[in-house]
């Protein structure tokens, strides 16, 4: 056995975490009266068709329409109130943080919008997200499934107008189809320097 291998794995010592991997959900986080003003600085962005597809069907992993909210004077209260969540709930996450990389994600799902199953970290842009926060923006009498779901849990994330579910963005999720209706919500990512 290499020498410095061997050193390197008897070395070490860590303080586990065993909240690092879980989801966090805090109801009520944006009231209904704020959920109706994302909604309008949403209409302000430019939308576009948020596909992404296999197998020649461009929407068979995700069917949606997004519009990214970047920061400006008129939405600083929903980065601030966002950016505030985040650290609070990085009190038990513990991951080095530095701040909202990129904007926010405003999406709709129709009839048969979904995401399947996927995670918010990957390569590039994406290897920098450590913490998801998603928002739901639409009252759950609006639509019919369009559940939010982990993997790693056997329960869907609760569905009430205003409620965030913050998660690592390394954990694999799912938005399924909906049935009728317009389902609603805000993603944000936390980024950080690269896991090491």
């Amino acid at each position: 056995m290499n020498p410095d291998i061997r050193l390197l794995s008897t070395a070490i010592r860590l303080e586990p975490n065993d909240r690092a991997a879980l989801m966090a959900y805090i109801p009520g986080f944006l009231s209904p009266q704020e959920c109706r003003q994302v909604v309008e600085l949403a209409a302000g962005c430019p939308e576009h068709e948020g596909l992404v597809g296999s197998d020649g069907d461009k929407a068979s992993i995700r069917k949606s329409n997004i519009r990214i909210i970047l920061p400006r004077p008129e939405n600083e209260w929903l980065f601030a109130k966002i950016e505030a969540a985040a650290l609070h709930l990085n009190k038990e996450y513990k991951y080095d943080l530095k701040g909202f990389y990129e904007g926010m994600q405003f999406a709709t799902y129709e009839r048969d919008g979904h995401y399947g199953w996927h995670s918010d970290f990957g390569r590039g842009v994406y290897s920098v997200r450590k913490l998801s926060l998603a928002i739901q923006l639409s009252d759950p009498s609006e639509y019919e499934g369009g559940e939010f779901e982990f993997m790693a849990s056997k329960e869907p994330a609760p569905k009430e107008i205003g409620s965030l579910i913050a998660f690592p963005s390394f954990l694999v999720h799912r938005v399924c189809p909906v049935t009728r209706g317009k389902r609603m919500s805000l993603v944000s990512w936390i980024s950080g320097p690269s896991f090491r």
